[in-house]
């Protein structure tokens, strides 16, 4: 039976147009009720805002990863040249306006904001912009953001505030990309997960001032900023990764803001005086990286189909979720633009265990072993794996579940040596509401291609949906996607859950991003 919830979202439009529209966050100055940290100002309002997160970034570099906990930080401490709203709308961040766009679509011209400083008091031009993206470009630098300049076939500052870039073919997306990649100073070099992987240098409203690992990371107001007057003097992330204790911590006063929290505790969050909501338009995409290594089990297709048919995604949406998620079945999901709804729920709610069989007779493929799957270390993952386990024995697939500290994760996905891997990523990480994120997991020649999946006819359709000009064109070319990603299955989806966020009644204006960083402190007035 589906949840209440599950048919709620089932109810959307379909693709063509964009998910609903967002709650923009207000204002945030906040009349706050008795904390007892000592952390709020004279007159009542909040200085110093106190986040709890489950995890730290890994590295402090903007270059180096795209994972929420990396965002969070780094979209507070660097500008971009654009910048996403919650209306799905971009914006000039960094630019004076949005760019002057060619006719034929490949030449892009930006100004930028005259007087912006970094953080150590050097001049931002369009220089640094050159260098950023040049260091990007840079396969040998492994950047996240390097296939979001795929397409760029030079850059150049024309003068100290004027950057143009030319691009080989027309590329339906770089605006939201010029939205994604943080802006470097060229003062300090670059060198991977090493220049900056423990401090920062940015534009942005908040500087890095201080990190104690697997503790917290503190930020201070850039009294300088472009922007205007950043609304805290201090933003601290204080790592607790336990779900009791960040609810506990919020009700108490200790903390403001509990990302990620169970969905399940949303009330009980509202019982003990605070604030939750159930983020519906910030969906995470949760999927198996199956190994491409050459003698593994996963690099078969129909052995991918085997897995994604036998999986029981109600049970995961019920059980792991408490019906806040849906089942999925291709990496364009549901909310995103031109996500076709009938494509992404094609393998269902429940298992097709005989469809499943028949995959796995065609892989032809004979297991002598378990099927290692590894879940990275938390709660909603590692009960989804163990649902899936026992999926697989209905098919006659023995596997054995693990869990792996997010340390040793990336280290071992890059090896290959692994049969699936259970993760799960917002799915606006990447490229916020744009649709080509897809392009960054399964094209073959992509940085972000953790699992090395190589389809020739996946890169051709891809190229065609990332270049296509006119809403319809770019309709059939993701469906075209779509329809491909059920055959070949590079990444094998699971559900798409919904995010759900705690945050104090002292700050009374504040609404949860449907972006997986804070982005209500990003723009200030």
């Amino acid at each position: 039976m589906k949840s209440a919830l599950f048919q709620k979202m089932t109810r959307y439009p379909r693709t063509g147009t964009r998910a609903g529209a967002l709650v923009l966050a207000l204002g945030l100055t906040a009349t706050a009720t008795a904390c007892g940290t000592g952390q709020q100002a004279a007159g009542g309002e909040i200085s110093d805002l106190v986040v709890d997160v489950r995890v730290e970034p890994d590295s402090l570099d903007p270059m180096y990863r795209n994972t929420p906990e990396a965002q969070r930080y780094y979209r507070l401490v660097y500008s971009s040249l654009l910048r996403w709203n919650d209306d799905k709308e971009l914006e000039p961040d960094l630019a004076t306006e949005m760019p002057e766009v060619s006719d034929d679509r490949t030449t892009y011209r930006i100004e930028l904001a005259e007087g912006v400083t970094f953080h150590d008091g050097t001049p931002l031009t369009a220089e640094d912009v050159v260098f950023t993206y040049e260091q990007v470009a840079d396969p040998d630098n492994g950047t996240a953001w390097l296939s979001a300049l795929s397409f760029m076939d030079s850059i150049e500052a024309e003068d100290d505030h004027t950057v143009v870039i030319e691009l080989t073919e027309p590329y339906t997306y770089m605006e939201s990309r010029l939205a994604m990649i943080p802006i470097l100073s060229s003062e300090d070099g670059y060198t991977s997960n090493d220049t900056h992987a423990q401090t920062g240098n940015g534009s942005g409203p908040y500087k890095f001032e201080e990190m104690t690992r697997g503790e917290s990371l503190v930020l201070r107001k850039n009294e300088e900023y472009f922007g205007g007057d950043p609304e805290f003097d201090s933003i601290t992330f204080e790592v607790v990764p336990e779900d009791a204790s960040r609810v506990a911590r919020l009700a108490n006063g200790t903390s403001h803001i509990a990302p990620d929290i169970p969905g399940d505790q949303v009330e009980l969050v509202k019982d003990r005086g605070q604030n939750a909501a159930t983020v519906e338009d910030n969906g995470s995409r949760m999927f198996f990286y199956p190994s491409m290594l050459e003698g593994r089990p996963t690099t078969d297709a129909d052995f991918r189909l085997a897995i994604a048919r036998a999986i029981d995604r109600g049970a995961i949406v019920e059980q792991v979720y408490d019906g806040a998620a849906r089942p999925n079945s291709t990496y364009l999901s549901y909310g995103s633009q031109y996500h076709d709804e009938e494509l992404g729920l094609a393998f269902g709610e429940e298992p097709d265990v005989e469809k499943a069989k028949e995959h796995l007779k065609e892989s032809g493929v004979e297991l002598d072993r378990e099927l290692s799957i590894i879940a990275l270390d938390s709660p909603d993952l590692i009960s989804a794996a163990t649902i899936i386990q026992a999926n697989l024995e209905e098919i006659g697939i023995e596997a054995k579940v693990e869990s792996e500290k997010l340390a040793g994760f990336y280290p071992k996905m890059k090896s290959g040596e692994y049969d699936l891997i259970l993760y799960d990523v917002p799915v606006t990480t990447s490229t916020g509401f744009a649709p080509d994120y897809v392009n960054g997991g399964l094209n073959s020649e992509s940085a972000n291609n953790f699992n090395s999946f190589g389809d020739p006819e996946m890169d051709t359709r891809l190229e065609e949906a990332l270049t296509a000009e006119s809403e319809d064109e770019q309709q059939d070319a993701w469906r075209a996607v779509q329809e491909y990603d059920l055959e070949s299955q590079g990444n094998i989806q699971v559900v798409v859950s919904q995010t759900s966020e705690a945050w104090s009644t002292s700050l009374e204006d504040y609404e949860p991003s449907s972006l997986p960083w804070l982005n209500a402190f990003t723009t200030v007035d």
